[in-house]
C-alpha cells in the first residue's frame, strides 16, 4: 500500500507543480495589462516601465520565486520536525496536500481584479506546502533491500516525468487547438491540475498508514525549535566528521539556489527581452524537457570516466558558461531562434546537474548516513533559494535590464563552483553509490520547488 501510495502521489503532486508554468504566464499577461502596458503586433507586451503594485511587471514572478523560497526555507525545520518527532505526520501530510490542491484551485479564479492576490497566496502556500507534502511522501519509502528500494523510487521518477510530460502535452494541445490567451489557459491548467493531482493525493493518503514518532521531544521543547536544534547539530557533526560532505552542502547552497530560481525568471526573460509569445514559450519548454536525457547520458558517461567531483564540476561550469553567453547574446527579438538552441543546452544542463548533484553527495557521506543526512541536504538546496530572485528584482528595479538582472545567477554559479572546488577527497569510495547515484535525472522546471531529489530513499530524518 506504501507503493502504491508513492506511485499517486508523485503523479499528483508532479501535476500540481507543473501547471505552475502556465500559470506563470498568465500572471505576466495580467501584469503587463494592469500596468496599462501596449501589446506587440505578436500579441506580446511592451516593456513600458510602467509599474503595478510598486513593481515592474517584470519582477512578478522573480517576486514569487522570493516569497516561495523565504516561505519554504522557514517552514522547512517545522515540517521535518512533525515528521521526526511527532506522531502527526499522515494528518500532517493530508493537511498540507490539502492546502496545495486549494492554493492551486482558486488560481482558476484569475482575473485583472484578483491576480495580485492570487500570487500573493500562490508564493506563501504552494512551494511551502508541496515541500512539506515531499516530506511526508519520502519518509514512507522503504524497502527490504536496496535493490528493491532502487526500483521503487525509479518507478516512482517514471511516473513523476510521465504525470508532467502527459499533462504539459494536454494543455499545450489545447492551447494550439483553441488559440486561448496566456490567461485562459492558465485557468484552464489549474483547473486540471487541480481534479487530477487533488484525486491522485488523495489515494496516495487513503493508502498512508499513521506512523509514530522516530525521535523523542525533550519536555518543553516546541517542534520548531526542535527542528532547527537538529539543524544546527548535524551541521557541527558534519563539519567534524564529514568535512567533504559539509562543503558540498555549502557549495550546494549557491548552485541550487542560483539552478532553481532560473526557472521563474527565465520565463520573464524570454517573454520581455526576446518577446516570445506564450505558443513559443511552451515549445521553448518542451524541448527543453525533451533533451534532458541527453544530460543524462553525457553525465552517465562522464563520472565513469572522471569521478563524481570533476563530473559535479564540469556541469557547474557548462551551466555558468552556458548562462553567461545567453545573455551575452540572446537579448532581443530577433534572436528568438537562437533562443531554441540555448532550450536545448539547458536540457542537457539540467540533465547533467542533477543526477552529478545526487551522485557526488551520496559518494561524500557514508553509506549508513545517507538517509539521516538527505534532509539536511534538501534543507541545503533551498535555504538560498530566494537570493537570486532579489538579485534580480533589485537589479531590474534599479537599471530596468534583465540582462542585468540575471546576474544574480551567474554569481551564485560561479561562488558554488568556486567553493565546490575545494571539496576534500575522501578515502573511502563506495562502489554502489557511483552506480546508483547516476540514475536519476530531473527536470529543469522541478529544481525551484522541490528539494528532494529523487534519489534513494531521502527521508528526512536530519531535520
Amino acid at each position: 500500500k506504501d507503493v502504491q501510495a508513492f506511485y499517486f502521489n508523485q503523479f499528483g503532486r508532479s501535476i500540481l507543480f507543473i501547471s505552475f508554468m502556465f500559470l506563470s504566464l498568465g500572471v505576466l499577461q495580467l501584469a503587463y495589462a494592469t500596468a496599462g502596458c501596449p501589446q506587440n503586433p505578436n500579441g506580446t507586451y511592451v516593456n513600458c516601465g510602467n509599474k503595478v503594485y510598486g513593481m515592474l511587471p517584470s519582477d512578478i514572478l522573480a517576486m514569487m520565486a522570493l516569497i516561495g523560497g523565504l516561505s519554504t526555507a522557514a517552514f522547512m525545520p517545522y515540517a521535518g520536525a512533525v515528521v521526526d518527532f511527532s506522531d502527526h505526520r499522515l494528518a500532517f501530510g493530508k493537511v498540507c496536500a490539502t492546502i496545495l490542491v486549494l492554493i492551486n484551485f482558486v488560481q482558476i479564479f484569475i482575473f485583472e481584479s484578483t491576480w495580485f492576490a492570487m500570487v500573493i497566496a500562490q508564493a506563501f502556500f504552494a512551494a511551502s506546502t508541496f515541500m512539506a507534502n515531499s516530506m511526508v511522501l519520502w519518509s514512507y519509502v522503504n524497502a527490504p533491500s536496496d535493490h528493491d528500494l532502487h526500483g521503487i523510487t525509479s518507478s516512482g521518477r517514471l511516473w513523476e516525468t510521465i504525470a508532467m510530460l502527459s499533462f504539459f502535452i494536454v494543455v499545450a494541445v489545447v492551447q494550439f487547438a483553441t488559440k486561448w490567451d496566456s490567461v485562459s489557459l492558465a485557468r484552464f491548467a489549474q483547473a486540471l491540475a487541480s481534479v487530477v493531482g487533488g484525486i491522485c493525493l488523495f489515494l496516495s493518503y487513503k493508502r498512508y498508514e499513521p506512523v509514530k514518532a522516530v525521535k523523542s521531544l525533550e519536555g518543553g521543547k516546541s517542534l520548531y525549535i526542535a527542528g532547527i536544534v537538529e539543524i544546527a547539530q548535524t551541521t557541527v557533526s558534519l563539519w567534524k566528521t564529514e568535512p567533504s560532505a559539509f562543503v558540498y552542502l555549502l557549495a550546494s547552497m549557491f548552485t541550487e539556489a542560483a539552478i532553481s530560481s532560473f526557472t521563474n525568471m527565465s520565463i520573464t526573460y524570454l517573454a520581455e527581452q526576446i518577446e516570445m509569445t506564450s505558443t513559443s514559450i511552451i515549445i521553448f519548454i518542451m524541448i527543453n524537457f525533451a533533451t534532458n536525457p541527453l544530460g543524462v547520458m553525457i553525465h552517465r558517461y562522464i563520472a565513469r570516466k572522471i569521478g563524481h567531483k570533476k563530473n559535479y564540476l564540469l556541469s557547474v561550469a557548462y551551466t555558468l558558461i552556458i548562462t553567461a553567453f545567453l545573455v551575452s547574446f540572446v537579448y532581443e527579438p530577433s534572436h528568438a531562434n537562437i533562443a531554441y538552441v540555448f532550450s536545448v543546452i539547458y536540457g542537457v544542463a539540467y540533465g547533467w546537474y542533477y543526477p552529478s548533484s545526487n551522485g557526488y553527495y551520496v559518494s561524500l557521506v557514508p553509506k549508513e548516513r545517507v538517509t539521516e543526512l538527505w534532509g539536511f541536504n534538501s534543507f541545503c538546496s533551498v535555504i538560498l533559494s530566494w537570493a537570486p530572485p532579489a538579485i534580480f528584482i533589485a537589479l531590474n528595479h534599479g537599471t530596468g535590464s534583465l540582462r542585468l538582472g540575471l546576474l544574480g545567477t551567474i554569481i551564485f554559479l560561479f561562488i558554488g563552483f568556486c567553493i565546490a572546488c575545494f571539496i576534500p577527497e575522501r578515502d573511502e569510495t563506495v562502489a554502489a553509490d557511483e552506480e546508483e547515484g547516476i540514475h536519476d535525472a530531473k527536470s529543469p522546471f522541478e529544481g525551484g520547488v522541490d528539494a528532494v531529489k529523487c534519489t534513494p530513499q531521502p527521508i528526512v530524518k536530519a531535520l
